[in-house]
């Protein structure tokens, strides 16, 4: 749902930035992008403005600070997460996907474990 001052965070792992551009936007002739079928119910129209988004592929880390610290708000969102993660991420990632002035919840949707990344959580960020 739509919330001023909360971003959403995903990580995974990609091989290649177009491989994640693939995956949030959607492949050519595909109607639902797989990001929207795996963490939206397979609804064909995101819950939330992909304009208030940022996604990226870099180096590998399981520091989840790290994963966001290059984002335009990654500074704040970094100390954030790393309280949901104090000892690290399960495993190393080299992608994340921001969506800002949203807070997802994982309860409401029936995500898929398959997907090639997890939600790691929404955190308080100041846009202002």
């Amino acid at each position: 749902m739509e919330q001023e001052g909360i971003v959403s965070v995903w990580a995974g792992v990609f091989e290649t930035e177009q491989a994640l551009r693939d995956y949030f936007d959607g492949m050519a002739g595909c109607d639902i992008p797989a990001f929207s079928r795996d963490f939206f119910g397979g609804c064909d129209i995101y819950p939330f403005d992909t304009d208030f988004s940022e996604r990226s592929v870099h180096e590998r880390t399981a520091d989840p600070e790290a994963l966001v610290r290059h984002y335009s708000e990654g500074t704040a969102i970094g100390p954030e997460l790393k309280k949901l993660f104090p000892r690290g991420l399960e495993r190393p990632c080299n992608a994340a996907i921001l969506v800002y002035s949203y807070r997802y919840d994982p309860e409401e949707s029936a995500p898929n474990p398959g997907a090639p990344v997890a939600f790691l959580g929404a955190v308080p960020c100041d846009l202002n």
